[in-house]
């Protein structure tokens, strides 16, 4: 039986409705069940969190006083969930927690549980935009929004510590504006806790509205080009987490986030950094505009720009120190391949082998980069003709560096094989979307991946071999 399979599909909207009674905030709650029908809100973009998710975890946010109480925990037990992360047309961030239903604990046996019954989707947060919006009460409140269209988070710490870190995440409005929100560490409890709330009692509480810790606005971005730098891949920085934007004048903007990293050399939590939107860098200007956005895995000095033209850009700073980089990027490549045709998915191999790109065309290219921060070499390895029968949306890597998945307009996730590209693919996850993808991402272990579309849905998937 293949180990690719469809888990589960899920209105955001229907969650809304369905899965809660209302909507817990300091206004007090409201009825979300309308019984009408309404036209579907598109999901334009989703991430897992790249932070560790524990069922025995105290579930904390900076921004809100309301924090569920503690839970017995079973020490070393398998957690097997995920947070994800999606930003809708609606303007609103919708935090999701998914977990596996199954109580078995045999690896084996659990593969073999691939069916909607054993996940459980359940909205955890909904997320405004600005500090000064409100939840609309109603249908009748609910206004016109210009929606978020892209999504960035990445766990803040610096060290080996995997369950160490604040999650950190921001999102893009079509207008500029951007928002950034703090998700405190998770803290683990010890066998000793104690509650009054069962897990199921647990599971029933109500989404959260969590409004932002820093918002700002920049003028001149594309709306649809976006990524955090990864403090893992920066190392500690005076300048705090930085953000990458796509500008409309070709260029890449490097902006202070105003948040700070926490300098683990010195067991330091109260870091300074850079203000919030201090320009570090300019990129690139003059050229056309950036459609996505791709990070060296090691080299935060390397990165690569997919552009409207069909261009993709290949910058480097040399052997700059972290801080120093700014300032110092030149472009040591231009790859035509896609030449004509927009490249909106652009993603380097976790490993940092293979630079892989999809365009409007509907076709992927790989490219060998295991030598690009040695001597700067880049070279063609693999060509997929029509690898989709409309563009190409998005682009995700799995970890194990030999997989990768695309989204299309054609409706369709497909999964790939980076050695055999030419075989075709490996699985076609098709008739589970009703119009276009717009985004595909991986989790962190491989096991699940996750699309949203047009038509307004969530869906997850297995990956596991």
């Amino acid at each position: 039986m293949s180990s690719y399979r469809t888990l589960h599909r899920h209105n955001q909207d229907d969650a809304a409705a369905d899965d809660t009674a209302g909507i817990l905030s300091d206004s007090g709650r409201r009825d979300l069940s309308s019984g009408q029908e309404k036209e579907p809100c598109p999901i334009f973009a989703l991430e897992f969190s790249p932070c560790r998710q524990n069922p025995q975890q105290i579930m904390t946010s900076a921004t809100t006083s309301i924090l569920p109480r503690s839970v017995p925990v079973t020490p070393g037990a398998d957690s097997g969930v995920y947070r994800i992360l999606t930003s809708s047309a609606d303007g609103f961030i919708r935090s999701f927690k998914i977990s596996d239903k199954s109580n078995q604990k045999n690896e084996e046996e659990k593969s073999r549980v691939l069916d909607a019954s054993a996940l459980s989707l359940n909205l955890k947060e909904i997320m405004l935009m600005s500090s000064k919006s409100e939840y609309p009460k109603s249908k009748e409140d609910s206004v016109i929004s210009l929606g978020s269209a892209c999504l960035s988070v990445v766990r803040n710490y610096v060290g080996e510590d995997e369950d160490a870190g604040d999650e950190i995440s921001a999102a893009l409005r079509l207008d500029g504006h951007f928002a950034i929100w703090r998700r405190e560490q998770q803290k683990r409890l010890t066998a000793s806790g104690t509650s009054s709330d069962s897990p199921m009692e647990l599971e029933k509480r109500q989404p959260l509205i969590v409004k932002p810790s820093v918002e700002f606005q920049v003028k001149g971005t594309t709306g649809t080009t976006m990524i955090l730098q990864s403090p893992q891949l920066t190392g500690f920085s005076k300048h705090g987490i930085v953000m990458m934007v796509g500008m409309l004048d070709g260029s890449i903007l490097f902006v202070c986030t105003g948040v700070a990293i926490p300098d683990s050399r010195k067991c330091n939590e109260a870091s300074q950094c850079s203000a919030k939107e201090t320009v570090l860098d300019r990129v690139g200007s003059g050229n056309s505009i950036p459609m996505s956005l791709a990070t060296h895995p090691f080299f935060h000095l390397i990165f690569a720009v997919g552009r409207k033209d069909g261009t993709i850009d290949v910058y480097s700073s040399g052997n700059c120190r972290n801080d120093e980089v700014y300032g110092n990027f030149n472009r040591i490549h231009r790859l035509l391949h896609h030449a004509g045709s927009a490249v909106r998915a652009l993603s380097f191999t976790p490993d940092g082998s293979l630079l892989i790109s999809g365009c409007d065309d509907g076709h992927i290219y790989i490219h060998d980069t295991s030598s690009l921060h040695q001597n700067g070499s880049i070279r063609l390895v693999a060509a997929i003709l029509k690898a989709h029968r409309g563009f190409i949306l998005s682009l995700s890597v799995l970890p194990d560096c030999k997989r990768f998945l695309t989204s299309s307009a054609d409706r369709t996730v497909k999964v790939w094989n980076a050695g055999t590209p030419n075989n075709g693919p490996l699985h076609t996850f098709d008739g589970g979307h009703d119009d276009l993808i717009w985004n595909v991402s991986c989790s962190s272990d491989g096991k699940r991946c996750a699309s949203c579309s047009d038509d307004g849905y969530l869906q997850i998937y297995s990956c596991q071999e």
